[in-house]
């Protein structure tokens, strides 16, 4: 799994001048799966972390982690948003690349050189071979008949185009408040993304609440209109594996912060393959160690995907241990770029 801007200036200024208060770590951390929190053993490079119990949504999983990074809450804040897991091989993102505030589908340019490995290849296999009927890519009715007509008159490799309108697309629709008309149509059923992450994102009361003030200003809350949503503090796109095949991914990250607090929510709102959705959910408190500043970080990862709704018993369960170990990788490589 993938670990897994354009921010307003006033906004970001806001937001990284905020010197938050020593943390109450239990009390704090009330709403989640841990108590009584060693911050010696986290502070020494321990990732104390909890597989997600069964949820009453059958294509969800979910986990979470805590550990701590050797910097300031400012400092975690803003790698979350300029964080770029590209540079680390182990967890297999091969592009992550972030729009500009007045994005064109000419933004998407680097979905023309990918590297050239089997991953890749398979994307473009299955975007060069994509039949309607029995469909290998998450994509909405027009979006297929949009991608068939232009294989049937491409006269070069359409791969970049094709995927460059279907990505400007589905961020236009997200940014406007249209999630909720998107879907991928598949063998089996439609899906509908917003649904996925509503489902997610309401699996757990506790964390829900603890989100609520925040994602209620994303365009996920229906009814919220533009003049009152925050702007993303950043918005990208990117390509990475699962399971063997490349997927492309879009989302964005929102956040916010208050004198004791910073929340972040990064919602992948559309997939071409292997997962619907995913939301990762991190949230800072300061903390003072050994008389050092540094930063609790408590994460969140939420993911729907297809193959999860099949997996029962010890095979969930042993999914669920594949995904802490994929997290706990993708955490490691983040901490190592904070301090």
């Amino acid at each position: 799994m993938k670990s897994f801007p354009f921010l307003p200036l006033a906004l970001g200024a806001s937001l990284l001048t905020v010197l938050p208060l020593q943390a109450d770590v239990n009390s704090d951390l009330a709403f989640s799966a841990f108590s009584n929190v060693d911050l010696q053993a986290l502070a020494g490079g321990t990732v104390q972390q909890s597989r997600g119990g069964l949820i009453n949504f059958q294509r969800g999983i979910t986990s979470q982690s805590l550990y701590v990074v050797n910097a300031a809450p400012a400092v975690v804040q803003s790698k979350l948003i300029h964080w770029n897991q590209s540079s680390h091989s182990n967890l297999k993102v091969w592009l992550h690349q972030s729009l500009p505030q007045q994005w064109t589908t000419t933004d998407f340019a680097g979905l023309g050189s990918l590297p050239d490995n089997s991953s890749v290849k398979a994307l473009r296999d299955a975007t060069a071979k994509f039949d309607p009927s029995n469909p290998s890519l998450q994509l909405s009715k027009e979006e297929g008949q949009m991608l068939v007509t232009t294989l049937a008159a491409a006269g070069a490799d359409p791969f970049v185009g094709v995927w460059s309108q279907i990505l400007s697309g589905r961020i236009s629709n997200f940014l406007n408040g249209r999630l909720g008309s998107e879907t991928y149509v598949q063998s089996d059923g439609t899906i509908q993304p917003l649904s996925e992450l509503k489902n997610l994102l309401h699996a757990d009361p506790r964390i829900y609440g603890q989100y609520q003030h925040l994602l209620n200003q994303t365009p996920l809350k229906a009814g919220t209109v533009a003049t009152t949503r925050l702007a993303p503090a950043d918005l990208y796109y990117e390509v990475f594996d699962v399971q063997g095949e490349a997927a492309i991914g879009t989302g964005a990250i929102y956040q916010a912060a208050s004198p004791a607090t910073i929340q972040s929510a990064d919602i992948e709102f559309y997939d071409s393959c292997g997962i619907y959705v995913t939301a990762e959910l991190d949230q800072l408190w300061p903390v003072t160690i050994d008389g050092r500043n540094e930063t609790l970080v408590w994460r969140a990862d939420l993911v729907s995907a297809p193959n999860i709704a099949y997996l029962h018993g010890t095979e969930r369960l042993a999914s669920g241990m594949v995904m802490l170990e994929e997290v706990k990788d993708a955490i490691e490589a983040f901490r190592s770029e904070c301090q």
